[in-house]
C-alpha cells in the first residue's frame, strides 16, 4: 500500500512540525526537505497574499498531517478547494501526476465509502 518510506522530519529545520500520516504527505515532506523550502515560501508561491500567510501555513500543516491530505473538504479557504490546494502544492514540490494520481484516487474512494 505505502510506496514511500517513513521519514523522520524533526532533523530538518524547515519542517519540524510535520508528522505525515499519508504516503503522499511523506513524499511531499521529503520534497520540501529536498528542495529546502519553508512553509512561507510554499504558500507565497501558491499565490496567498502576505496577510494570509499564517492561515495558509496552518492549512499546509493540516494537509500534510492529515490522513487524507485534507481531501475530505474539512479545511478550505477562499483561494483553493481541498483538491486544488493539494494539486497546487504538488506542482510547487515538483511531484508529477504519475506519482500521486493512484493514491489520490484511493483516498477519494475511501472517503466515498465512508459517506
Amino acid at each position: 500500500m505505502c510506496k514511500y518510506q517513513s521519514l523522520t522530519v524533526n532533523a530538518f529545520q524547515y519542517a519540524p512540525r510535520y508528522t505525515p500520516k499519508c504516503p503522499l504527505a511523506v513524499l511531499a515532506v521529503q520534497q520540501i526537505i529536498s528542495l529546502q523550502l519553508r512553509s512561507t515560501d510554499i504558500v507565497k508561491t501558491m499565490g496567498y497574499p502576505k496577510k494570509h500567510t499564517f492561515a495558509a501555513t496552518d492549512r499546509l500543516r493540516y494537509v500534510l498531517c492529515s490522513k487524507n491530505l485534507g481531501l475530505d473538504g474539512s479545511y478550505i479557504d477562499a483561494f483553493y478547494s481541498a483538491e486544488g490546494f493539494v494539486l497546487a502544492l504538488f506542482r510547487i514540490l515538483q511531484i508529477t501526476p504519475e506519482q500521486y494520481r493512484e493514491e489520490i484516487e484511493s483516498i477519494r474512494h475511501t472517503l466515498q465509502q465512508s459517506n
